[in-house]
């Protein structure tokens, strides 16, 4: 038999043998294509692959009898998922108001500072021990160059901004350091007659004195004497009422109308509207008008014109309703203003008030200075005096509804005491009695 003859007859016997087991019948080869092999029996005893583990944290949340999520059903990041546009990255860094990220900004830099000299590590983490020995040592040495004991608050204040610049999981322990404050505060602070500095109370009787020493004849007079009316008004603190736009106020016949688009108790959801209704001491509704002519006549000024006739016009909706002027009352150039622009900033109001106060006599009122807030206490003192309900001046202040501020914070009754200067030891003869002047002749 041939080689060829025994083959066949062999893989003849293998077919039969396989067919008689098997109850297979007919079969050929197929070649490699994997896409035509039978599948791979799997045995149920062995799985072919593990179960993915769950994916928790301390956040999970589950149900009883709930299982968490499974770690292969989470997202695969790419770069692209965690990188922004530049523009995006630059809003992220200058969130929030930017007097808060300046202070805040400051109060960091200066802790990694004390750290470094110190020896100490300050980032990318620190520790509570780190923490709690700067705060003893603003406690223990005070101000820079004299300044003073630190007030407790604004130690508070400085715990937060820096406990804060850590990821939450690693920040070191502020509630120890918040205690050592408190301690701080009744053992040092107050025994050593530290208390909080607030502002004296510019009420009627005051802010009228204030309004009649000012020329009202130029343009500057008649700018800052609608300042004050409306400060008083709406209650705002100096920040708020630079950044009023001329479409935020609209003078009707008995009084003005106000739109706060945003204060700092209330820095989301919508702005609101508010009367101010004219008074004949105050005549709120002629000092808006006579600012507002003045601010149609105004014009931007140019290199070579300081109120050009044909130049872009101060009074528009979108430009701020008070503005910095020049001794002569032009607009003032503001191209080196580069955080406020045309706005003018919360400290230039603050000194315009004080400088107003000053100059009518009422610097000081009960013994506290005169200063923007004061026509944020003022008006609250005379409502509350006036016994206007605490619900209504917190909406007029801007407080939030349930706050106590306008009544523990905001309130500077002064009975019968005024401006001048009345001090009962004025009846006391001079020397101790009237004849004291003949003895010594």
């Amino acid at each position: 038999m041939s080689a060829v003859a025994t083959s066949e007859a062999a893989e003849g016997t293998a077919a039969e043998a396989t067919a008689a087991d098997g109850e297979i019948l007919d079969a050929e080869i197929v070649g490699e294509d994997e896409r035509l092999l039978p599948a791979v029996p799997v045995d149920d005893a062995a799985p072919a692959t593990p179960p993915a583990p769950y994916h928790v944290t301390r956040h999970t949340v589950l149900a009883e009898g709930e299982l968490p999520p499974r770690s292969d059903g989470q997202p695969a990041f790419t770069a692209t998922d965690f990188t922004v546009p530049d523009r995006v990255k630059k809003r992220i860094a200058e969130r929030g108001a930017r007097n808060t990220r300046v202070n805040r900004d400051s109060t960091r830099t200066r802790f990694e500072q004390w750290c470094r000299d110190e020896g100490r590590v300050a980032r990318p983490t620190t520790t509570t021990a780190n923490v709690a020995a700067y705060f003893g040592h603003l406690m223990e040495t005070g101000k820079p160059d004299g300044g003073g004991r630190y007030s407790p608050d604004s130690l508070l204040a400085y715990c937060s901004r820096i406990v804060s610049w850590y990821p939450k999981g690693e920040r070191p322990d502020a509630s120890l350091v918040r205690e050592m404050i408190e301690d701080y505060r009744l053992e040092e602070f107050i025994p050593a007659g530290g208390e909080t500095e607030r502002s004296a109370g510019l009420t009627l009787k005051y802010l009228v004195r204030v309004l009649a020493g000012i020329d009202e004849t130029t343009r500057i007079g008649r700018r800052d004497a609608a300042v004050l009316v409306l400060q008083y008004g709406m209650l705002y603190r100096s920040v708020e009422v630079a950044n009023l736009l001329v479409k935020h106020v609209r003078v009707d016949a008995d009084g003005v109308w106000v739109w706060t688009a945003m204060s700092k108790t209330r820095r989301t959801g919508r702005g609101r509207w508010r009367f101010v209704r004219d008074r004949a001491d105050l005549r709120t509704v002629a000092r808006v008008r006579a600012w507002l002519a003045d601010l149609r006549e105004l014009r931007e000024p140019v290199a070579q014109d300081q109120n050009p006739v044909d130049g872009e016009p101060a009074y528009l909706p979108a430009k701020p309703l008070f503005r910095a002027l020049t001794t002569t009352g032009n607009l003032k150039r503001r191209q080196n203003a580069t955080v406020r622009g045309l706005f003018l900033t919360g400290r230039a109001v603050n000194e315009m008030v004080k400088a107003r106060a000053a100059a009518a006599g009422v610097a000081l009122v009960n013994g506290l200075k005169v200063t923007s807030h004061s026509l944020r206490a003022g008006p609250n003192t005379d409502m509350a005096e006036a016994l206007v309900p605490l619900a209504e001046r917190n909406t007029a202040g801007d407080w939030s509804a349930a706050s106590t501020l306008a009544d523990d914070v905001y309130n500077r009754p002064d009975g019968t005491i005024d401006t001048s200067k009345h001090d009962p030891l004025d009846a006391v003869p001079l020397w101790g009695r009237p004849e004291r002047e003949e003895t010594i002749r």
